[in-house]
């Protein structure tokens, strides 16, 4: 692959990441990406990776201004956090804002993150009134503080999937698994039938948190038991030896169209059985 990258690199001007990527299918985006900053370092390149203009590229003319190295890394750091908390508490606010202004009345509401918000639900359960109420990059506490938006549409069942992007910034298990608890009570207390489905295992650059999602699972399938609830283990089909391959995903995380095919062939049927 390396030398496959370097002719490409010395043979372009521009790089498309996205037909490059369909050419090394076998690696994730994330590795992509990393090998050909690497190859553009060791060949003195001045190429850009990409035809976009990146947050970096709008902060280097401010960046020359300051002449101290220190100081240059700070700037980096506030700039890159502020832009990042900024781009996803604005997203999260003007989706809850739609979610608790836009309310049809549904059989199943889809709670989650953003393997819930870019499932192609809407092309699939065309005869399922449903709405999609995952927001990419949420965790269990912020589902939890907009849990009213999910009985707000007056639905027959809630099918929810979290916790992977609580385990990924440091939250132990067992924060997890008490904000989990929390909204599964919550719709118990309204007499809402709810239906878990099992955190997903991650690949290779995130496959450190893998312990960790086995063990949410195991305590979310075991409370589901002993409340009744229902559950469903997704991963029996994406993730069968608790690690997510590249069959199904391009950045160890997310899911493709592939994955989401092998997910609704389970996931449909047990929504017939369940919805009255």
């Amino acid at each position: 692959m390396k030398a496959q990258l370097r002719t490409y690199l010395l043979n372009n001007q521009a790089i498309d990441l996205y037909n490059l990527f369909h050419q090394f299918q076998s690696i994730s985006v994330y590795t992509l990406i990393n090998e050909l900053h690497a190859l553009k370092e060791e060949l003195q390149l001045s190429i850009k990776l990409s035809a976009l203009v990146s947050q970096i590229d709008g902060l280097l003319p401010k960046l020359d201004a300051i002449e101290d190295p220190t100081q240059q890394v700070k700037f980096l750091c506030k700039e890159i956090d502020i832009a990042q908390r900024e781009h996803s508490m604005s997203r999260y606010i003007h989706l809850v804002d739609s979610h608790q202004t836009f309310t049809p009345e549904v059989d199943v509401v889809l709670f989650g993150d953003s393997i819930t918000e870019w499932g192609p639900w809407q092309d699939v359960f065309t005869y399922i009134p449903h709405v999609n109420r995952g927001i990419a990059g949420d965790t269990t506490l912020g589902m939890l503080r907009r849990i009213e938006t999910t009985l707000a549409v007056k639905p027959k069942l809630i099918s929810i999937m979290a916790g992977i992007n609580d385990l990924s910034q440091g939250f132990a298990v067992d924060s997890v698994f008490d904000n989990y608890i929390a909204m599964l009570t919550y719709w118990q207390k309204n007499d809402c039938p709810i239906l878990v489905q099992s955190t997903l295992y991650c690949g290779h650059r995130l496959a450190h948190l893998n312990p960790k999602v086995t063990e949410l699972n195991s305590r979310l399938e075991s409370y589901c038991q002993q409340h009744n609830i229902d559950y469903l283990n997704i991963n029996k089909i994406l993730s069968p030896n608790c690690f997510l391959s590249n069959d199904f995903t391009c950045d160890d995380l997310h899911l493709n169209a592939n994955a989401y095919s092998a997910w609704i062939k389970v996931l449909q049927p047990k929504l017939e059985t369940l919805l009255p």
